[in-house]
């Protein structure tokens, strides 16, 4: 019997559910379900459970509101409490790498190597002087964090099958016409910003800034003395460029230039420092796809292909996969890019 399974993004102030059923023969893979809920703004905090109470009654909700059809889950983790880095590793089974790296890994973490949850991605396997190696990235999250969220979905009733790193599943979620090439992944979410570089949807390089679109909003509170959401609709409304009507708009923009400069600067550096790493031709990066809600900020793709000078597209939140009949293909719509994160994580295990 094919399972589905159901990828939860704990997001800023919202969680999302993507229920999705693998390829069957000719059948394409097919979004089961989809569903968001609210949850109060500091109950998670950069992707991780602060206050467990307020969100396992929200997943309860969630679960009870979308009518998932399993209570199998796969959670995703990234901002500030992940570290990824290029790791070489002595050609062997996974299982032998995966033996290995507390000990290869305990001289690149912040944090002692118990107090972490440790996995290796391959990318490719090389001759170097030490003879066959795998190049690839390690994956170092605390474990608090993983805990944090494993345990609020435990206790709103799901069973937690897997746990994937958010950038991965950031690309998961495009169609694969978007994925072929080299192309730079950006996704803006509220409080993070992933930077990913892939070459055919494989991650190469991974970069994770702690700053995302709520930090525009903020920037406006505190220096026009805006409420929150009249900050939030004038970030939108204005963005990065200014209506040369609306002197107020300047003010506004400028504000927004000023905070999204990081965003823009990692995305130019991150192509010039992978360039300068992979010189062939063929690694050359051809163009930029741009997801998470605080990408869609006014202005910002055209500072972003200006600052690269390559193309740069907007992504998509369901991977082009097959949209099943109970899902509200309006709502769906409506909800934009941001569905990316929850259909990613759930494309990685519906095996």
């Amino acid at each position: 019997m094919t399972k589905t399974i159901v990828g939860l993004d704990f997001g800023h102030g919202v969680i999302r559910g993507a229920e999705v059923m693998p390829e069957h023969g000719r059948q394409q893979a097919t979004l089961v379900r989809y569903h968001e809920i609210p949850v109060p703004l500091d109950a998670i905090h950069e992707g991780v459970v602060i206050d467990e109470d307020a969100v396992v009654g929200a997943l309860e909700t969630l679960r009870g509101a979308a009518g998932f059809g399993t209570k199998r889950a796969v959670i995703g983790i990234g901002g500030q409490q992940v570290l990824i880095r290029e790791l070489m590793m002595p050609a062997m089974s996974m299982q032998h790498v995966r033996e290995a790296l507390p000990f290869k890994a305990q001289d690149l973490l912040p944090l002692p190597v118990e107090d972490a949850v440790l996995d290796f991605y391959p990318i490719e396997e090389v001759e170097d002087a030490d003879g066959p190696s795998l190049r690839g990235l390690l994956v170092a999250a605390t474990k608090q964090s993983v805990i944090a969220n494993m345990n609020a979905a435990k206790r709103a009733g799901f069973k937690v099958a897997d746990i994937d790193l958010i950038p991965f599943a950031i690309i998961r979620a495009q169609p694969q016409s978007d994925r072929a090439g080299v192309k730079l992944f950006v996704h803006v979410g509220a409080t993070s910003t992933c930077v990913v570089v892939a070459a055919d949807g494989v991650p190469q390089f991974v970069r994770l800034l702690p700053n995302g679109g709520h930090d525009l909003t903020t920037a406006l509170i505190e220096q026009l003395g805006l409420r929150a959401d009249r900050a939030d609709d004038m970030k939108r409304r204005y963005g990065v460029k200014s209506d040369p009507s609306d002197p107020q708009s300047e003010f506004v923009a400028r504000v927004n230039a000023e905070g999204a400069r990081d965003i823009v600067q990692a995305a130019r550096s991150t192509v010039a420092f992978y360039e300068n790493a992979h010189t062939e031709p063929a690694n050359a990066v051809n163009g930029i796809v741009l997801s998470g809600g605080g990408s869609l900020l006014r202005g910002l793709s055209d500072e972003i292909g200006r600052a690269t000078g390559l193309p740069v597209t907007t992504g998509r939140g369901d991977a082009g996969i097959r949209i099943g009949h109970q899902v509200d293909e309006v709502a769906l719509l409506s909800s934009g890019i941001t569905p990316a994160v929850a259909v990613g994580l759930a494309l990685r295990s519906v095996a």
